[in-house]
């Protein structure tokens, strides 16, 4: 996938010049582009909630500051370099067991963020594909009239899955660990959650594209989304290639040098930008720990298990609810 999205950008390349995108990137106004940058920022504030929603199913309390650590720093890993489970996952596991959560249960947290992110896009692509009067143009030239019944057939998966969280409580078990899927609150909570996330995403790439064949906000953010879950399927690093091939290709009525363009600033403000952002408070965190491992007077290495494992006089940095099946004890 990553070979034909080069070969289809290269094409796509040959009809505008560099000259072309960069006069189009000064064109921008600035008022775009501080839309464009709050709109992403507003992404990255819902992205924590994907592990509150998690964490809290387990039962653990974690403070505010370990869970927006612990989501910035995995979601701007993943974003930028991919593989999700082994760049933003190994972040997520480095700054959860130091506050006291079970490996077991760190692997259901990625697990359920991962799970948020396609229910969200699922909803988002299943109401654009069947209500959107305008996705016509973009979709049926490569699966004509197959748009809205797609549409249906995501959002009967996504209100099937509500039903199944809501009225089947089942508990799961793996030898001896135990855990339940998230209920029906729980789920619409994931959906919602999800949506904004991606309407954010999307909204600030919308912000900056041209307003020639521009289309809809709710087309747009379908077409965000099957580019999003393209690129995601791809693994190519951040979907690099794949995801601005589908987004040139389905807005065939926009001038292709504005829309890469628009595709270069938004790869600055919500891909590199917070990856740079990320590595920062990857090193804080690590740096804290460091000096805390000094503090203890224990090798560097054994931070991690002193926080599951602390002498009597330490506080709790994590307490999972007994009444959740899915969760043991963990104190930090």
């Amino acid at each position: 996938m990553l070979g034909l999205a080069l070969w289809g950008i290269k094409l796509i390349a040959g009809q505008v010049t560099l000259a072309d995108i960069l006069v189009d990137i000064k064109a921008t106004p600035v008022h775009l582009l501080i839309g464009a940058v709050l709109s992403a920022a507003a992404s990255y504030v819902v992205l924590v909630g994907y592990d509150w929603l998690a964490v809290r199913h387990l039962g653990y309390r974690l403070s505010t500051g370990t869970l927006a650590a612990a989501s910035f720093g995995s979601f701007t890993m993943s974003h930028a370099l991919g593989l999700t489970v082994l760049t933003g996952g190994t972040v997520r596991y480095r700054i959860y067991t130091r506050a006291g959560v079970k490996p077991l249960d760190i692997a259901l947290i990625i697990a359920l963020c991962g799970w948020t992110f396609w229910l969200g896009i699922v909803a988002v692509a299943g109401l654009g594909l069947t209500i959107a009067p305008d996705l016509a143009t973009p979709f049926r030239q490569f699966a004509p009239s197959v748009e809205r019944w797609a549409g249906i057939i995501l959002l009967t998966g996504t209100i099937a899955y509500w039903l199944l969280a809501a009225f089947w409580r089942r508990e799961f078990r793996l030898w001896s660990y135990s855990f339940t899927i998230p209920d029906g609150r729980e789920t619409l909570l994931q959906i919602g959650i999800g949506a904004v996330d991606l309407a954010f995403a999307g909204g600030a790439l919308y912000l900056l594209l041209p307003d020639v064949g521009a289309p809809s906000l709710l087309t747009f953010l379908t077409i965000y989304a099957v580019a999003m879950v393209t690129g995601a399927l791809s693994h190519s690093p951040g979907g690099l290639g794949v995801f601005e091939l589908v987004i040139v290709k389905l807005l065939p009525d926009s001038p292709k040098a504005g829309v890469l363009a628009a595709l270069v600033m938004f790869r600055l403000i919500y891909t590199y930008i917070p990856f740079l952002l990320g590595l920062v408070v990857i090193g804080w965190g690590e740096i804290a720990a460091w000096r805390r491992a000094r503090r203890m007077g224990i090798p560097f290495r054994m931070v991690s298990e002193a926080a599951i494992a602390p002498p009597a006089s330490s506080t709790t940095h994590a307490s999972p609810r007994p009444a959740n099946p899915a969760s043991g004890p963990a104190t930090g």
